[in-house]
């Protein structure tokens, strides 16, 4: 499927084959949006660095703000390819739970604290595409894990439903700008523990134990001092 010029606004289901400008342009907004936000970037920046005319990132953006939704659309279609991978693997259920915490926590870590503000403030109705998507994927992603944990003895024989509504309920109070900023915990921080809490919640007691014996072994990008979160600022 080729984009055309005002296809910006992408389901994160969707991967579109990218021109080689519009591929261009999407690469460099995505590094450089991820390091310093985007609020205070304008399109005449993104034009003089990458040495092109406005009028070409036009063609495939009206605006900043679709060029922002691209970017964050791109990166969930990302997430969603690498989390299917690791649901579809032969690992055991605890195994893939440790490797999709693994990968959310890389991901988090790429994003600085003016990106992640940004998203909040400025643009909530980006924010609110991550938010449906995190849900919907929460939602796919445990009905799959803990059905095949309770067959595999390593889940408790808990309603999948009150465990994706306490985890969706947790992400979403975690998750923010406000709670990191008030708790001083990273945004890598606040998900480790949640998930922390979910598995040893859920587990039984051989799931517990492989728990915590292979996470040690998984756990290839440990915690990083990752920038604090304060939303008050500009």
């Amino acid at each position: 499927m080729m984009m055309n010029q005002h296809s910006a606004g992408l389901s994160p289901d969707m991967k579109p084959m990218l021109s080689k400008d519009n591929e261009k342009i999407l690469r460099y907004a995505q590094e450089k949006f991820h390091k310093e936000g985007f609020y205070k970037t304008s399109m005449d920046e993104i034009a003089r660095d990458l040495q092109i005319s406005k009028k070409t990132i036009y063609k495939y953006y009206p605006s900043k703000e679709k060029l922002v939704e691209h970017v964050v659309t791109d990166g969930l279609t990302c997430d969603s390819t690498d989390i299917d991978a690791i649901v579809h693997s032969d690992d055991n259920v605890v195994i893939k739970f440790i490797k999709i915490t693994n990968l959310n926590c890389q991901r988090i870590g790429r994003f600085s604290e003016k990106y992640f503000r940004d998203l909040q403030v400025h643009t909530p109705h980006v924010w609110a595409i991550v938010d449906e998507f995190r849900v919907k994927k929460i939602r796919q992603t445990l009905v799959k894990l803990v059905e095949a944990g309770k067959k595999e003895k390593l889940v408790e024989n808990y309603p999948v439903e009150i465990i994706i509504t306490a985890l969706v309920a947790t992400i979403r109070t975690v998750m923010t700008a406000e709670f990191t900023s008030t708790t001083k915990l990273t945004l890598q921080e606040a998900f480790r523990y949640t998930i922390d809490m979910m598995m040893n919640g859920m587990l039984t007691e051989k799931g517990k134990k492989i728990f915590d014996k292979e996470r040690k072994l998984l756990v290839h990008n440990p915690i990083h001092n990752q920038e604090k979160i304060n939303i008050s600022q500009n």
